[in-house]
């Protein structure tokens, strides 16, 4: 090797060093804390930014993340005892200066049970969104109370190949082993519901609800599925139901025999996003029931006083709530759908304001959040009243809070925000029972995004 190569190879091993020396001085371990709704898929996207080189050079930066609870997240955001925060409710008082919302990942609270004794055994419960909202305010105490057992009987449902209803006229037609559509508009339908979604939604006994049509009409619309046995066809023009279809005898539902078993409530114990969103589903759409204004805080949201002869219990975290259910046989809780899954707990099927039973799932979910808006702040408003056919109702959206300001702690969270939104969430939210953001929720996000850390 000549003078001049081993100089060039010290040089060279002198830049790398002092390269490596500086990405280690320079790494940052930045902690956010809050929301357990989303944890699941902070530890997902977590791990995912850490050990992923283009978005965290050298592997330098660790994000963390810590299950407390929306309220915990949202006071420790503001104090600073995390970098960054997530919650699925705003702030009511003691928000930070300079504070930036930005919408991550929303998902379905699913309503978990432990009924043994049922038989089927394995039947999925099915409940009206009424039922849900009596047994949560203690005022259905029984899994066979007569409003669980109507909504556990089979019934059919007759063959209808034609339903016409404001103008819109929608025939199904069954050839061989494929079911064909065709949509058609009067004049001034088309006129009167041109910003407005035709969809047919597909629901079949035991199965998910599947998406036929989904889009806007401009001309008449054929579209060909193929046939499976014990299925409806719900037809929507925006939120104005057009009929049922059904191109064969269905039977609809499964006759549940109900044990005379006493019903054990489960919420949290914990200032909860999950119980802010729960409430706020209940009392937006059972007022009358539900009567006090939407908390973080269950007892407080309760109507009236909670039960003191051991039929409501509490337990921390959607975390405590799978796992109590999980182990306790009559308990029926609200959590968001990984938990259970992650559990075993069974999660029963919603009736919808359209009236159809909906599993909870990533893809329900997002139906739903197609029928909600986005404010300035970049909080979502979700309507309760929205009759899609394959929307399944209870949901929520989990915030990241981040800040204007700019700093260090500030930029490394503005990049993890970017992946989870980005890269992560689009590509294993669906698999982990999250629901990824998209459409104008999605573009907020963006927005939003483009503020923290003063836009840098």
């Amino acid at each position: 090797m000549t003078f001049r190569r081993k100089i060039s190879v010290v040089a060279a091993l002198a830049i790398a060093t002092t390269a490596a020396v500086s990405t280690q001085a320079n790494a940052a371990a930045v902690g956010g804390g809050g929301a357990s709704f989303m944890a699941n898929m902070m530890d997902i996207c977590a791990s995912g930014f850490n050990k992923n080189e283009l978005v965290n050079p050298g592997k330098a930066d660790t994000i963390t993340y810590a299950s407390v609870g929306s309220s915990a997240g949202k006071t420790g955001f503001a104090n600073g005892t995390y970098k960054f925060g997530g919650s699925e409710s705003a702030y009511t008082s003691g928000a930070p200066a300079n504070l930036v919302y930005v919408p991550l990942i929303g998902g379905s609270i699913a309503i978990g049970y432990k009924v043994d004794g049922m038989s089927p055994a394995n039947a999925q419960v099915r409940l009206t969104s009424e039922t849900v909202a009596k047994i949560f305010a203690g005022q259905i105490k029984k899994w066979n109370d007569p409003a669980i057992v109507a909504s556990n009987k089979a019934s059919t449902v007759k063959k209808k190949l034609s339903a016409s209803k404001l103008g819109v006229t929608v025939t199904a037609k069954k050839v061989a082993a494929n079911v064909t559509f065709t949509v058609k508009m009067t004049a001034a339908a088309k006129t009167k519901y041109k910003n407005a979604k035709v969809t047919i939604s597909a629901a079949t006994l035991g199965g998910a609800t599947k998406s036929i049509i989904n889009s806007r009409y401009t001309k008449p619309m054929t579209k060909t599925t193929a046939y499976v046995a014990n299925t409806t066809y719900q037809v929507n023009v925006g939120k104005n139901p057009i009929g049922v279809l059904a191109v064969a005898t269905v039977k609809d539902g499964v006759t549940i025999t109900m044990p005379d078993l006493a019903i054990r409530v489960v919420h949290r114990s914990d200032g909860s996003g999950t119980t802010n969103n729960f409430i706020n589903f209940l009392n937006k759409s059972f007022p009358a029931i539900w009567n006090k204004p939407t908390s973080d805080t269950y007892s407080t949201g309760f109507p009236g006083t909670l039960p003191s002869d051991g039929s409501f219990q509490s337990a921390k975290g959607n975390e405590g709530l799978s796992s109590y259910v999980s182990q306790n046989n009559g308990a029926i809780t609200y959590a968001e759908l990984s938990f259970l899954e992650e559990r075993g707990v069974a999660a029963a099927a919603i009736q919808n304001p359209s009236g159809t039973y909906v599993s909870p799932s990533p893809s329900t979910s997002a139906s739903w959040l197609e029928g909600a808006e986005v404010g300035a702040e970049g909080l979502v408003t979700q309507n309760y009243a929205y009759t899609a056919s394959d929307a399944y109702p209870i949901n929520a959206v989990s915030y990241g809070l981040a800040s204007s300001a700019a700093s260090a702690d500030m930029s490394i969270s503005k990049r993890f925000f970017s992946y989870f939104l980005n890269t992560c969430a689009p590509k294993s939210a669906p698999g982990a029972g999250y629901t990824p953001l998209v459409g104008k929720i999605l573009e907020k996000a963006v927005s939003q995004l483009a503020k923290v850390n003063g836009g840098a």
